[in-house]
């Protein structure tokens, strides 16, 4: 699970599993080469009582002289618009923040603290909902995309004698004893009868059956890469590219399969609904392009004969940053950083090629220029092209998948678009042998989303998708 100087953030909610395993690390982060960080999210669902929960946590990362991360998030915003149950929802902002402080933050690994009780209830419950042997093999120890789980062979009851042993405080949860929640009930109600009417020794039988499922999801795991592989490809980060001919040729359970791979390697382990894996299929074999579908963290989207998977953007921005007369340098405030000076025209002077730079002629300019992006009716006479034509028509001919064209910043000039950002200039500004004076405009990614859509557009750009 560790290697020496790896940075681990671990979850803490305040409750007993997770403390412990705070504890735990603590001790041995000398032995092991830790550097460990603690995160925290809010889920603001039990008024005072979460807001204690992250006080203590808060306060005993302070003590064990840690950096602390928290977020907070609205789940019951989260479960309406998306139609989740109120846990469903919680585990989803839950993990999206601990996924995105490990990235900005540079922690390599993410330390759950599940037990193996939890993976007893986690069968049940997915037995309940009907789940196939991917879902009843329960949860990994440690996954490639980095989260552990250190106490996942350990029950509750031992921990809980450890923390009195060692007069470890830890929060209560009130919420984990109201039958509200399914899972609560299958903790509850359930699996009490089960243990005492069936089998006394059900628990035991149960890892016994989710070892040899893992076992053959090993085996498994080994040929869905192989055809991961033939059918994908992952031109960007965090971006995978799905040749939809030759994924469909496939045995439908190989389809869904492969669908679950590449998922999990953009967001981590993630059950899917049913519904969810319906409409996936449904995307992936449909034929109209277009289409996108929210799954937590991720996005998935049919771009012409390519479905495209890929960790959610920022939301497409609407403002518009105006460029004074040469020279200037700004950064917009979605994380563009803009260069522009001017210069005079040299005979026999090379105009650069590069996909970030783009040099007009200064004098069919009309200064402030305007960056904005992409609005409905707009339209570009691309360089090189007989005539104008709509934006949309020539993103599309560019190949740029609909879901990336509201993230490409245009450079405007007295209302009409000179410069579509990475891709193309327009004609009317074109630098001539009749143009004197040349404006040279360069634009670069400054945040880790801008860096994001720029390899995005590179990628579709450059015909890898």
């Amino acid at each position: 699970m560790f290697r020496p100087g790896d940075r681990v953030l671990v979850a803490v909610s305040g409750g007993p599993d997770s403390v412990a395993l705070l504890h735990l690390l603590v001790g041995w982060r000398q032995e092991l080469g830790l550097e460990l960080g603690v995160g925290h999210f809010d889920h603001g669902l039990r008024g005072r009582e979460s807001a204690d929960d992250a006080a203590f946590v808060a306060e005993l990362a302070q003590e064990l002289h840690l950096p602390y991360h928290q977020g907070r998030g609205d789940v019951k915003e989260l479960a309406r618009t998306h139609r989740l149950s109120r846990q469903m929802a919680a585990r989803r902002l839950r993990l999206d923040f601990l996924q995105d402080t490990c990235r900005s933050q540079g922690y390599g690994k993410l330390a759950l603290g599940h037990t193996a009780d939890d993976q007893v209830e986690l069968f049940l419950l997915r037995l309940l909902r009907g789940a196939g042997p991917e879902g009843l093999k329960g949860m990994w120890p440690a996954t490639p995309k980095g989260t552990v789980r250190p106490l996942l062979s350990v029950g509750k009851a031992p921990l809980l004698a450890w923390l009195e042993q060692q007069a470890i405080p830890y929060r209560r949860d009130s919420s984990n004893l109201s039958r509200a929640y399914r899972r609560n009930r299958v903790r509850l109600d359930l699996l009490p009868e089960l243990l005492h009417l069936y089998n006394p020794r059900l628990k035991e039988a149960i890892w016994r059956t989710q070892f040899l499922l893992q076992e053959d999801e090993r085996l498994l795991a080994r040929e869905s890469d192989r055809l991961l592989a033939q059918v994908s490809r992952a031109p960007a980060p965090d971006f995978y590219s799905l040749d939809l001919p030759r994924l469909l040729s496939l045995a439908p359970g190989w389809q869904l399969r492969l669908l679950r791979v590449a998922l999990g390697r953009l967001i981590g382990e993630q059950s899917l609904s049913a519904a969810q894996t319906a409409a996936l299929l449904d995307l992936a074999a449909g034929e109209k392009s277009g289409g996108l579908i929210s799954l937590g963290a991720a996005r998935v989207a049919r771009a012409g004969p390519e479905l495209h998977l890929f960790r959610r953007l920022p939301p497409p921005p609407a403002g518009v940053t105006l460029l004074a007369a040469p020279p200037g340098r700004l950064e917009t405030p979605e994380g563009w950083n803009w260069t522009w000076s001017s210069r005079t025209r040299q005979a026999g002077g090379l105009i650069p090629l590069e996909s970030h730079v783009a040099v007009l002629d200064q004098e069919r300019l009309t200064f402030p220029l305007e960056v904005r992006y992409f609005r409905a009716g707009d339209r570009f006479w691309p360089l090189g092209a007989p005539g104008p034509k709509k934006l949309q028509d020539f993103l599309v001919d560019a190949k740029m998948p609909r879901w990336l064209r509201p993230h490409i910043p245009l450079v405007i000039s007295a209302g009409q678009i000179v410069w579509v950002a990475g891709l193309r200039p327009a004609e009317p500004v074109k630098v001539t042998g009749a143009s004197r004076s040349l404006l040279t405009l360069e634009i670069s990614p400054q945040t880790p989303d801008t860096r994001r859509i720029w390899e995005m557009l590179q990628a579709c750009r450059g015909g890898q998708t």
